[in-house]
């Protein structure tokens, strides 16, 4: 089992939950929950979930839990970036960038 750390930088109360690209060295990810009573960080640990395949367990908010600005470390069992699978669920590609289609959107 290997472990990632990644950090994030979220918009709560989004229209939908969406992978938006980069914000400095954060992936941007908006979500539609509000953040009252940790709604938004549950419904952002089952989105990626959904978009990574990893179960919602092995996904933790170790810092920022009342921060837009937070880290998340995954527990995973292959050596496939989850960083990289969630830029491949952007909806706008970074530059540079060639999103992979064969995951999940």
């Amino acid at each position: 089992m290997e472990v990632e750390k990644i950090k994030l930088s979220i918009r709560p109360g989004a229209a939908e939950n969406s992978v938006e690209g980069f914000f400095g060295d954060r992936i941007k990810i908006r979500i539609k929950a509000r953040p009252e009573k940790g709604k938004a960080n549950k419904e952002l640990i089952a989105f990626i979930s959904e978009k990574t395949g990893i179960p919602k367990k092995d996904i933790e908010i170790i810092s920022g839990k009342t921060s837009n600005l937070k880290e998340i470390r995954v527990i995973k069992n292959s050596s496939a970036s989850i960083c990289s699978m969630l830029i491949a669920c952007c909806n706008v590609v970074p530059d540079g960038l060639v999103p992979d289609k064969s995951l999940k959107r």
